[in-house]
């Protein structure tokens, strides 16, 4: 096969991926192997070849419960590096900012995406403390302050997505347990934050409070993170009492 050949299939495909992805909407967030095929005017053997190879990439995503497929998170991940980076992130960059020269410890900004915590942004305390965090991870929901704010305030059903996750060991204080994640997630709800206590990484600690909007609707959630010598009892009392007016700030800004 020659080059000319190569470039026209490899564009051939380019563009019906591009085809594929402007079949979902607001309204049709879940589209079956048919329903696609119909729309785009192709055989549902490609579409499902298609659909395989983009979930592969993340660029799609099944849902295990009803076969049917979704956007995935690397496009988040890619217009994250464009709209969002110059929006979202940077109007909550000032306050996050003032979080850690108040808390002095590095703090994190993330989301609920694909029942995991995505990290949008990270400011580094002044302690310099290095931290297994990056901008445009993901980390589990169970082991992480984050998570655990996701679960309590983003997800109204958190008990069935707690029997679906794995809860994987990640250190020796992580909470494995089904039931006793729920009790810690019902905890939360009452008291309005959520301690990651070296759960997912030893001589880590770390205080998380979700971030609403004005309606009420739970949107992201920020955390104070650091070394468990320095988050006494007290000293998480006063975190998270600097989250939460920081959670305050932020509240305008993404309403």
């Amino acid at each position: 096969m020659d080059n000319a050949e190569d470039k026209k299939i490899l564009n051939t495909s380019v563009e019906k991926a591009f085809k594929i992805l402007d079949c979902f909407s607001m309204e049709k967030i879940e589209l079956g192997v048919t329903e696609i095929a119909n729309q785009i005017g192709t055989n549902k053997s490609v579409v499902y070849r298609m659909l395989a190879t983009m979930d592969a990439l993340n660029v799609i995503q099944q849902n295990p419960e009803n076969g049917k497929y979704r956007l995935g998170l690397k496009l988040f991940e890619l217009s994250q590096k464009v709209s969002i980076h110059k929006n979202f992130i940077s109007k909550a960059k000032p306050y996050m900012e003032d979080l850690v020269k108040r808390a002095g410890e590095t703090a994190h900004l993330a989301i609920y995406k694909n029942q995991k915590v995505y990290f949008l942004d990270k400011v580094v305390g002044r302690h310099d403390l290095q931290i297994n965090s990056q901008i445009g991870t993901e980390k589990p929901l169970h082991c992480t302050g984050l998570g655990k704010v996701m679960l309590a305030f983003a997800e109204p059903h958190f008990e069935k997505v707690i029997d679906n996750i794995n809860l994987e060991r990640i250190t020796t204080n992580t909470i494995t347990q089904k039931i006793k994640l729920k009790q810690e997630i019902r905890r939360i709800k009452k008291e309005g934050f959520a301690l990651d206590l070296e759960e997912n990484e030893i001589g880590l600690v770390c205080v998380a409070v979700p971030v609403f909007d004005a309606k009420g609707k739970c949107i992201a959630a920020i955390s104070t993170s650091g070394p468990s010598a320095r988050f006494n009892k007290n000293e998480i009392q006063t975190y998270t009492g600097d989250l939460k007016y920081t959670a305050n700030q932020l509240k305008h800004i993404f309403s």
